[in-house]
């Protein structure tokens, strides 16, 4: 029972980001960018490590930790980069960039020669995929 307590609670914090996000898109509160960026670097850096020490195969547990990620990466690729703005679902392109909110500021300030907006948040959801790799593939068993 407590392995799957465990289980429960890092498949929970996969759902932070998208959760930041959507508070900072509902409310427009920025909650100063500068600070929550590293701390949800580290944040996720952190959940990588976690999911590195499930008792399953590496691999599965990685997917697992990265399902969340690949459907709004999907969705976001979806409506921003093959559709155009007026055949965009508003309602899907809100929820698919919610997710990769918290690093957004890092993609912006990291390539400030970018000027698309898209193509910030594209790799803003590359450094997100990146940081947990990170925490992941170091620490794990």
């Amino acid at each position: 029972m407590k392995r799957n307590s465990k289980y429960l609670v890092d498949t929970l914090l996969i759902l932070v980001p998208f959760i930041y996000g959507y508070l900072v898109n509902t409310l427009i509160l920025p909650l100063y960018p500068f600070i929550m960026q590293v701390a949800f670097l580290i944040f996720w850096i952190f959940v990588g490590i976690r999911f590195s020490k499930w008792a399953i195969p590496k691999w599965k547990s990685f997917l697992i930790a990265n399902t969340f990620w690949l459907i709004s990466f999907i969705l976001f690729i979806w409506q921003f980069i093959l559709l155009d703005s007026s055949s965009r679902d508003m309602n899907i392109a809100f929820l698919a960039q919610n997710y990769m909110l918290p690093f957004v500021y890092g993609a912006a300030k990291l390539l400030p020669f970018l000027q698309s907006g898209t193509m910030i948040s594209f790799i803003a959801y590359i450094f997100m995929f990146i940081a947990f790799s990170i925490g992941f593939f170091v620490k794990r068993k």
